[in-house]
């Protein structure tokens, strides 16, 4: 916000505070209510809006403001109102068709938002108009995929060279499994923006996900060479060698990336909230690019799940258990971790000495010694619960058999092999056996 606009805020608010009267002309408020908007402060720009309207009734900007805060409070019914209100009054905007169209794609009407998105291309044919360029992403944001590339590519063709253009027909075309337009035009979006580290990680991730390990790691070196204190960048990186089964490299540039200040961290740190970098990449819904500060954390959790899952391919699961347990205690109710953790305590059953150095600090070890009868007991009823899917009072009958008797977990599962893949008996052994 500029000097002059923050001087306007100031004296609107001190209006407001001293409950005076107020005259701004029309733009002075839209700037007011766009401030609000901006800030997240929607009750505070509906309550400029209102006294906006006591003195331009009629205002077509504020009108279409007043939408604005209906779709941000989710209020979508109201909004619509609104917009045909509009129309009604013979207003000939483009936005009113885009906001409609928005609308209408919210509600998974595909048909009748293609066709208010067309109308506002007629009505404004100027497609260098960023705000038209709008369109495809309100698309992508529910999955509407091949529709935004019917608008990606009017934009294309007319002449408009954008790598955030590209790169957004490049994610269509790998939503839709067309990965050879996909690698054409994130290529594209490199040639227009080299130096966009986020471009090099998520071509690196296409590439890993189409087992293509050798391009991939290219890719994250570029990413690295561009800003070395990229985290997600090692992260993938050692993903890429861990698809090659050089897990050396891999541990290597995990503990490098761990060593990065993490003050300074990318914008491509949210990417880590949603990534699993070490099993099969998800689809990224949300391309939009973050350029938000974030604040400095004093432990980032994710490299220490990626080093577990180094040291649980190399068969040293003990030790994997270990780095894990920092994961999960600094995400204590990440399912991933939990999931992952199980995984690794059902692999140990075979190897019972290993089992019970790890479970020595359990919560649900206790000094007792009951009778044999008492274990065959809960051992039953682990199985028989298990068989009519109650899951919940199957795990606890277990974890009580496994205090009576070490081997309670192998003779579970090896009367229910089937157990061993239920994700809701991994989770739970991941949450309660330490």
């Amino acid at each position: 916000m500029d000097i002059d606009d923050d001087i306007l805020i100031q004296k609107y608010e001190t209006l407001l505070y001293n409950r005076e009267s107020m005259y701004f002309d029309s733009e002075e408020f839209c700037t007011i209510i766009s401030y609000y908007i901006s800030e997240n402060r929607y009750a505070d720009a509906l309550e400029a809006l209102i006294r906006a309207e006591l003195c331009y009734p009629d205002d077509m900007e504020l009108a279409l403001y007043k939408v604005r805060i209906m779709m941000f409070l989710d209020n979508f019914d109201r909004a619509f109102e609104l917009l045909q209100d509009l129309e009604s009054r013979a207003c000939d905007s483009f936005e009113i068709n885009l906001y409609k169209g928005h609308i209408y794609t919210l509600n998974d009407d595909i048909e009748n938002a293609v066709r208010e998105f067309e109308l506002v291309l007629e009505k404004n044919p100027d497609l260098d108009d960023e705000e038209l360029q709008y369109i495809p992403s309100i698309l992508m944001e529910q999955g509407y995929c091949e529709e935004a590339l019917i608008f990606l590519h009017k934009f294309i063709d007319y002449g408009i060279a954008s790598a955030k253009i590209f790169f957004n027909t490049a994610h269509c075309y790998e939503h839709i499994n067309n990965s050879e337009k996909a690698e054409e035009y994130y290529e594209k979006s490199l040639d227009e923006d080299p130096f966009s580290e986020r471009t090099w990680v998520i071509l690196g991730l296409f590439h890993l996900n189409h087992d293509n390990a050798k391009k991939a790691l290219e890719a994250f070196e570029f990413a690295l060479s561009i800003n070395n204190n990229t985290q997600i960048a090692f992260l993938c990186k050692s993903a890429a060698l861990i698809q090659s089964g050089d897990y050396g490299k891999a541990i290597e540039c995990l503990l490098d990336g761990m060593s990065k200040s993490l003050g300074e961290r990318s914008p491509l740190s949210d990417i880590a909230g949603i990534l699993n970098p070490f099993n099969d990449i998800e689809d990224m819904e949300d391309m939009e690019e973050d350029e938000s500060e974030f604040e400095e954390e004093k432990d980032f959790e994710v490299p220490y799940w990626g080093l577990s899952k180094v040291l649980y391919a190399q068969g040293n699961i003990e030790s994997a258990i270990h780095v894990l347990n920092k994961a999960i205690e600094l995400d204590p109710d990440n399912e991933d971790y939990l999931y992952f953790r199980g995984q690794c305590i059902i692999s140990l059953i075979s190897n019972r000495k290993a089992l019970e150095n790890i479970l020595q600090n359990s919560d649900i070890l206790k000094e007792s010694n009951p009778d044999d009868s008492e274990f065959v007991s809960k051992h039953k009823k682990a199985v028989f619960s298990y068989k009519i899917d109650d899951l919940e009072e199957c795990c606890k009958y277990l974890l009580e058999a496994f205090v009576i008797n070490s081997e309670g977990l192998e003779m579970f599962f090896n009367t229910c092999p089937k157990a061993k893949d239920d994700a809701y008996i991994i989770i739970y052994l991941g949450k309660h056996l330490k």
